[in-house]
């Protein structure tokens, strides 16, 4: 949204909030997509095949995505969203630290 009155670009709690869950989506669709990867791999091997390149996509493609989740900071309190201590929450729709509900 624009403020009318400085002319800067402010972005409202609830679309940050909405982008956050959009980072979440992506991981725990990277997360579920494992048993693919893993027949995949297994139907790969069992046909003599190189799974390197495979192996460093997905390994590439979930770091990105875990990165992007762990980065995200609560509009509230400035903490991260998703991460209290070192383990990342991946079933959180809220601010694990104030509890900013997320989807509103």
């Amino acid at each position: 949204m624009r403020d009318k009155w400085n002319g800067e670009n402010r972005v409202s709690n609830g679309e940050i909030i909405r982008q956050h869950l959009r980072a979440r989506t992506r991981l725990l669709v990277c997360f579920l997509t494992l048993p693919l990867y893993v027949i995949a791999v297994w139907t790969l091997l069992g046909n003599g095949r190189d799974v390197s390149l495979i192996m460093w996509v997905y390994i590439a493609l979930y770091a990105i995505f875990a990165l992007d989740m762990t980065r995200r900071r609560c509009p509230s309190c400035g903490e991260q969203f998703f991460v209290r201590n070192i383990l990342l929450n991946l079933l959180s729709k809220r601010c694990v630290h104030c509890g900013e509900e997320g989807g509103k």
